[in-house]
């Protein structure tokens, strides 16, 4: 795992402190334990790693069309083009130093529109480590983003999922993002 730490940060009181929710039954981690940082070119091996998680997690899904894997994609140019992106929001999602997430969006034109936007967030990619889920990092990640958006005086944005990822589709209603289209895939 010494891998996925980062600089050495620790806690600094030396205890984990966590918010219990009664109702759900789940253990949350606090938002002042967590950050997000932009990454750096050196830590490739990192981002490499969550993306293995990540298609192992996706592959069951089965879609038509499915992402390439990992070991077959080039991640290394991948991840400086992330970097350089100007108009995206590439974090990592640190806790006591370790890296257990990223989150990937960015900011796109569209076109003509009955509210007269110029741009919409679209939120690409919301990975989180499989021992963290559940937690409240991924709303974390995403309110980071949104506000992000906010900032850019963006104020449309859209995500989408596989339509077997139920946790996600719930995850997405819980933030108040709204169902707009359905894909449909045929193999011809």
């Amino acid at each position: 795992m010494a891998q996925w730490l980062r600089r050495g940060i620790a806690n600094p009181v030396g205890e984990i402190l966590r918010k219990f929710d009664s109702c759900s039954g789940r253990l949350y981690l606090k938002e002042d334990e967590m950050k997000l940082i932009k990454p750096k070119k050196q830590e490739l091996e990192i981002y490499a790693n969550l993306e293995i998680k990540f298609f192992k997690h996706h592959k069951p899904y089965g879609t038509l069309l499915q992402d390439v894997s990992p070991e077959k994609r080039n991640l290394k140019k991948e991840f400086e083009d992330l970097i350089k992106q100007k108009n995206a929001f590439f974090r990592f999602a640190e806790f006591e130093g370790k890296v257990i997430g990223y989150i990937y969006g960015l900011i796109e034109k569209i076109g003509d529109n009955e509210k007269g936007w110029k741009k919409k967030g679209e939120l690409n990619s919301l990975v989180v480590l499989p021992e963290f889920r559940g937690k409240g990092i991924a709303k974390f990640m995403t309110i980071g983003f949104l506000n992000w958006l906010k900032s850019k005086r963006v104020k449309y944005a859209e995500m989408s999922c596989n339509v077997k990822n139920t946790g996600m589709l719930k995850f997405a209603k819980k933030l108040n993002f709204k169902e707009q289209h359905i894909n449909f895939g045929k193999m011809l």
